[in-house]
């Protein structure tokens, strides 16, 4: 016979089990997003850098 104590260690138990593997991929997706906008930021730097006009020489 299980006490209500007992009952409702077992019921956050597997609460705990259910929701960890919520907790680890909502992590892995914050991560990913993070490195993909990292990832785009830097090709747009590198973009505009390359693609501004270079200056060239005005012959008098």
């Amino acid at each position: 016979m299980l006490t209500d104590r007992d009952e409702r260690a077992l019921l956050a138990a597997a609460e705990n089990r259910i929701s960890r593997p919520l907790r680890v991929g909502a992590l892995l997706a914050s991560v990913r997003r993070t490195l993909a906008r990292r990832s785009r930021d830097s090709v747009q730097e590198r973009e505009s850098v390359a693609c501004q006009p270079t200056p060239t020489p005005l012959h008098p």
